[in-house]
């Protein structure tokens, strides 16, 4: 049962979590159902509109999808799950996109770190502009490629403020959703942002880390990430191949 005392912000999030973490570790696998919201009064003692909060969340997120008379279903884990956005998924685009990718078993997704978190001022090649309070202290910067099956598909710059972020440079980010390290280490949750597009082109560096040949067209995304905590947003820059992957997401 959740403590009275806790609002009601908290306990959809609360059973948010609860619910999440439940389907990312295999106790709810695809295709299950989850609880009944009758089941998850009882359990929880919520409201019937913290209860369906909490799912919409989950719907949100593409965690479930709801069906008309049987209730939440929960849905394979999207690829790259946290990564690119609130949802990030990437697919061949040789496939056709469902919400049950067939070939979604033998997409792998794995990250590299390519220069690890260090401290350093905010670069002056983002899209995104902190405010001026933030610029007075340092920011941890680190470079990822992201691959699935072992081919990349794109190249990422992480730039967070470290006044938030204590011991940041000691954890490991080798293969790991960089939200879910917010979230479980710091209890930092991602709640939306801002993002621009450009087309541009790859320099020799982006082209040898991609596996393109020089000059060819790439997509730039650069993000300003907002989080539960007001005074907290961290931003990105993203270098993605769309040749043979589509990127897709919820932000």
């Amino acid at each position: 049962m959740i403590n009275d005392s806790t609002s009601r912000p908290l306990q959809y999030r609360y059973l948010y979590e609860v619910l999440r973490r439940q389907i990312t570790q295999g106790e709810f696998k695809a295709g299950d159902l989850l609880p009944s919201e009758k089941d998850l009064y009882l359990q929880y003692k919520l409201t019937k509109p913290t209860i369906r909060q909490a799912l919409s969340l989950l719907v949100q997120d593409g965690y479930i999808r709801k069906h008309q008379g049987k209730g939440s279903i929960v849905k394979p884990l999207p690829l790259g799950l946290g990564v690119m956005s609130i949802v990030g998924r990437l697919v061949d685009t040789a496939t056709v996109e469902t919400d049950e990718p067939a070939d979604h078993a033998q997409q792998i997704i794995s990250t590299q770190v390519l220069v690890p978190p260090h401290l350093s001022d905010f670069p002056a090649n983002i899209l995104f502009i902190p405010p001026e309070d933030d610029l007075k202290n340092q920011f941890y910067y680190l470079e990822r490629l992201r691959s699935v099956n072992g081919e990349p598909v794109f190249f990422e710059k992480l730039i967070l403020p470290s006044q938030h972020l204590p011991g940041l440079a000691d954890l490991s980010f080798e293969n790991r959703s960089l939200f879910e390290l917010l979230r479980t280490v710091y209890n930092i949750v991602v709640q939306g942002g801002e993002q621009k597009l450009l087309a541009t082109t790859a320099t020799e560096p982006l082209a040898r880390l991609l596996g393109v040949p020089q000059t060819s067209p790439v997509l730039r995304l650069d993000k300003r990430v907002d989080t539960n905590n007001n005074d907290f947003s961290y931003y990105s820059s993203l270098y993605a191949r769309t040749d043979h992957f589509l990127l897709h997401g919820r932000f």
